[in-house]
Order: C-alpha cells, then structure tokens, then sequence
C-alpha cells in the first residue's frame, strides 16, 4: 500500500519542478524541460469576476508532432495547454495516450502521483479528484486509453469570464 504524505508537507499542485503560482519565466522553461518542446504562447487580456481591470492572460500549448506533444511520466501526451494570468501559472491541462486506463495509469506512476498530491479526496469509477484550498487537481478517464490530467487554481480559473 502506498502511503500518502500529510498535506501540510505538499506544495501546491503541479508536475515535478513546475508548480500553480509559479512565475512564467520559470514555468516555462520547467515545461519545456519536462516536455522537451518549446511552447507557443499567444497573449490576451481577461476579466476576473465582476472587477472591471483586465488582467494579462497568456495561454501556452504545444503543437503535436505525429499525434504527440510531448511526454510525463514516460506516458505520451497527445494534448497540452498552460494558462497564466499576471505572469503566474494558473493551469495545467494534459492528456495522455496510456495503455489502459487512470487505473493503469496510477498502478504504474502511483508513487509519483501520490507524492504530488497527497491522498485524494474523490475516488470514482471514471476519475480522482484532489483539492487543497483553492488548488484542484482532477485524474479522468476519457476511454480509449486516453487519460486527462487537469490542475488549476479554482478561484482563478472560475474567475475568468471573458478574453479581450
């Protein structure tokens, strides 16, 4: 049985060296290392809730190569997008072509998993879900071996109602 550490010890979500309120220059080069491909980040402006101030907001994805976009954990990534907003990471959106499902997926990377968020809060038949003050992350699977991995700032992310 995999032992989970005690949530006072994690940091915020994220992958490995890259973390949710991460400054973008950091976080880039951390994806791009992680990744091992550049990224292609298009600016914009967005609203957060009802304040009438747009915030810079970046969204960064990669373009696939051959159906790929890179890789995590040794899993090819057939899909990814980071979203930040005033220069900090906000999001991460993956997904993964396994040879099963979430549930092969975390018999194979569970100790990475578990070390990354800690004990889940939701277990259910298609999906896990984890959360810690305002940070989710949730572990989906869509059939067909492909498998979404979704870690965002919830406050944030709810927030954002319109691009400029």
């Amino acid at each position: 049985m995999l032992s989970a550490p005690d949530d006072a010890t994690l940091d915020r979500y994220g992958f490995e060296t890259v973390k949710l309120g991460d400054k973008r220059v950091e976080a880039v080069k951390s994806l791009e290392t992680l990744l091992r491909v550049p990224l292609e980040c298009k600016l914009g402006k967005t609203g957060l809730g009802d304040k009438r101030k747009a915030y810079l907001l970046e969204e960064c994805k990669v373009t696939p190569v051959n159906g790929e976009v890179g890789k995590l954990w040794d899993e090819k990534l057939s899909f990814f997008k980071a979203v930040f907003v005033e220069d900090q990471l906000c999001s991460l959106e993956v997904q993964m072509k396994t040879s099963g499902n979430y549930e092969a997926l975390y018999d194979a990377h569970g100790k990475k998993i578990i070390n990354l968020f800690g004990k889940p809060d939701e277990i259910e038949a298609k999906g896990v879900v984890w959360q810690r003050e305002n940070d989710e992350a949730v572990l989906k699977d869509l059939g067909d071996g492909k498998v979404s991995l979704d870690i965002r700032n919830k406050k944030v992310m709810q927030a954002l109602h319109h691009k400029g």
